[in-house]
């Protein structure tokens, strides 16, 4: 797979700055340039746009498994608080961890 080296150059005054990236998947740039093209846009504006999507799906991802460890516990504690006394948590864990396995 070949590789290739760009240099974006962005206009400074409106919070930009001149990036070189290295390494980028000639394919991918290609398409990327083509995409930015048929839209009116600048490779850079493209590549911009590009990143905030990555990172914005990277933090929604985190968001989601946090709510998801969030859920989790509240199940865990409502168990704990309507169970009879021998109620093991430990236990409850393994039941789940065997379920997911199947």
């Amino acid at each position: 797979m070949e590789k290739l080296e760009k240099f974006f150059i962005l206009d400074e005054e409106l919070n930009l700055m001149s990036v070189s990236i290295k390494d980028v998947d000639e394919n991918t740039y290609r398409n990327l340039r083509a995409e930015a093209t048929r839209h009116g846009m600048r490779v850079g504006d493209a590549a911009t746009e590009a990143f905030r999507l990555w990172v914005a799906s990277k933090r929604q991802a985190k968001q989601r498994d946090e709510e998801r460890m969030r859920r989790a516990a509240e199940d865990m504690d409502n168990l704990r608080n309507t169970s009879m006394a021998f109620w093991s948590g430990s236990e409850e864990i393994r039941k789940w961890r065997d379920e997911r396995r199947r």
